[in-house]
């Protein structure tokens, strides 16, 4: 039912898609006070009772269409209100449109009437999908607080949990189910779950969803939704894979913008650090344990690498949760608990817990190692000052990284100069701190500088040995020009040059290594030329005992001289024969 608008409220155009495939432009009412929107008493009271003063944008936007039973794609920075904008709207329709009741048959002829009750698959009309198990049990527990006083039934399920008692609860009877796609799919499969008179469907972090590889169940559950149904598309992007979806199930959807999306919100703080990977935890301790910082969110790209994080910070007596996907439920839910009630000041996760998660406790974010995409690191700085007030975050980027952080940059339109590294030498190790002083230096390093050195050695040896062969090769090109008609007196000057060769010249083998010397002073000879080893009449010992070894086979196939395998069925790597002395 469409109201007109109030002398505070004011239409703007908004174009929507339509099945000809030309833009339609209907009008979308904006309300600045939650007072003036037209959802029941009990609703609004729930707004108080969470604290509410004033609807964001996007609330301002999206709650009067979805009131009207229209279909919406809503778009907003994350942080900016969109659990509310889809729950207040859900909540009112599901109140003042209760499920049809239903007698049950009389036990005997001529006796009274059954009593009247509602049939659970009927009372089910309400669903919301979401990516993970944290996010799902934190709408629920606002879509509670929204209907208190009323007789909605809220629920969450999620996997990796028990299924009876999720089980239990939908054979009861509730009104609205959270859950994630996979435990969804999974209720609907064993025929708990009927999704036959579902006439409200909200797709929460669609993106999220398609990212974790939950397409399949996720149009599973479009497809057998009702053909009378609203469906809501909520999140901070858009990707064309959730573009599909939603020009296939939803039918002229209203696309409300607030803001740009795949951009941070406002409210926040962020800056950068270019520092190498193996010197993080020092600039991470240097700020939370230093600065003395609480209600830090920190992520790491990997579940090892948080718990490295997590242990870090519990060595220099930090209180610290840690939650990632090994972690059991009752773990994370402590982690989170013990984090949202301020007794523990700092909190480790991977990307579980950057997607819609409301904690208010977070006031820094941490990105402890640069996320994959422009959309994860939008949902990680997003966390801090979640839902209003100022926040700040921190990105560490290593040089690997850094053409990645100029995508990113440039997709979410931030630019941020790095910052100057604070003094670390309070927790760097003693052997980082060279590395340190040398990127303070600006001098490039990695992880591999021990290596790199051995091949930088190693090319100089071998360039000492391509100009040694040079000149050996100009001064006999040069000395049979001079004595075209002696050939005995350039084969003397031969061997005069060879007798006068110092005794202190370095021998290197063929990796351009050095090969080290006897007590006496003279050469080992394990390095020959080819040319002087043939005309000296065969293999020199040293080249005789690596072909006997045949341990080494540098020249990329098989060994000069070796015979075919003993067997063609024997293993791998089994050898090859050698040839036979007779």
């Amino acid at each position: 039912m469409e109201t007109a608008p109030t002398p505070s409220e004011k239409s703007e155009p908004t174009p929507e898609n339509v099945s000809d495939g030309k833009p339609a432009v209907r009008e979308v009412t904006v309300v600045k006070q939650f007072e003036e929107l037209p959802i029941d008493p009990v609703v609004l009271n729930g707004i108080n009772a969470l604290g509410f003063e004033k609807p964001t944008e996007i609330q301002q936007r999206v709650i009067i269409p979805l009131v009207q039973g229209r279909d919406v794609i809503g778009l907003a920075p994350t942080g900016t209100g969109k659990t509310l904008a889809y729950g207040i709207p859900l909540a009112h329709r599901l109140i003042t449109e209760p499920p049809p009741m239903m007698r049950r048959v009389r036990r005997r002829k001529g006796g009274d009437p059954g009593a009247k009750y509602v049939d659970p698959k009927r009372r089910l009309r309400g669903l919301v999908v979401v990516p993970t198990r944290e996010l799902a049990q934190q709408v629920a527990e606002e879509l509670r607080r929204l209907t208190r006083g009323s007789l909605v039934k809220v629920t969450a399920v999620w996997g990796k949990a028990a299924l009876k008692p999720q089980r239990d609860r939908l054979e009861a009877g509730v009104d609205i189910v959270v859950g994630t796609p996979g435990r969804l799919r999974e209720l609907m499969d064993i025929d708990v779950l009927s999704l036959a008179f579902i006439r409200h469907l909200v797709v929460d972090e669609g993106d999220r969803m398609l990212d974790m590889g939950f397409r399949p169940q996720l149009r599973t559950i479009l497809e057998r939704m009702p053909e009378d149904r609203q469906m809501a598309f909520f999140s901070a992007t858009m990707p064309p894979a959730m573009e599909d979806l939603a020009r296939t199930f939803l039918r002229k959807p209203a696309r409300i913008e607030a803001g740009r999306h795949t951009r941070a919100a406002k409210h926040l703080g962020n800056r950068l650090f270019e520092i190498e990977d193996v010197l993080k935890v020092a600039l991470l301790l240097r700020l939370v344990v230093t600065d003395e910082r609480r209600g830090v969110l920190i992520f790491c790209r990997t579940r090892r690498r948080a718990g490295w994080v997590h242990s870090a910070l519990r060595r220099h007596a930090m209180s610290v949760g840690l939650v990632h996907g090994d972690r059991s439920q009752k773990q994370r839910n402590r982690a989170l608990d013990l984090f949202s009630e301020g007794a523990s000041g700092v909190l480790v996760a991977t990307d579980v817990a950057a997607r819609g998660l409301h904690i208010d406790a977070v006031r820094t974010v941490i990105n402890y190692d640069l996320p994959l995409s422009a959309e994860e690191w939008v949902h990680r700085v997003g966390r801090a000052g979640h839902g209003g007030g100022f926040g700040e975050s921190f990105t560490f980027v290593s040089p690997p990284e850094r053409g990645r952080w100029r995508t990113i940059s440039k997709i979410v339109g931030e630019r941020i100069s790095a910052d100057n590294l604070p003094d670390l030498g309070e927790f760097v190790r003693p052997q980082d701190a060279v590395k340190l002083e040398k990127f303070r230096s600006a001098q490039r390093t990695t992880r591999m500088e021990p290596f790199r050195g051995k091949d930088r050695d190693r090319d100089q040896a071998q360039g000492q040995i391509r100009d040694r062969d040079e000149v050996k090769d100009r001064d006999k090109s040069g000395s049979k020009s001079r004595n075209a008609g002696s050939t005995s007196k350039s084969s003397k000057s031969s061997k005069a040059s060879k007798a006068s060769k110092p005794e202190d010249a370095i021998e290197f083998d063929e990796f351009g290594v050095e090969i080290p010397r006897k007590s006496t002073g003279r050469s080992t000879g394990l390095r020959r030329d080819k040319k002087t080893a043939s005309r000296e009449g065969g293999k020199t010992a040293a080249t005789q005992s690596r072909a006997r070894g045949g341990d080494r086979i540098t020249h990329g196939g098989r060994r000069k001289g070796a015979t075919k395998p003993v067997d063609p069925k024997q293993k791998p790597g089994g050898g090859v024969r050698r040839p036979s002395a007779g």
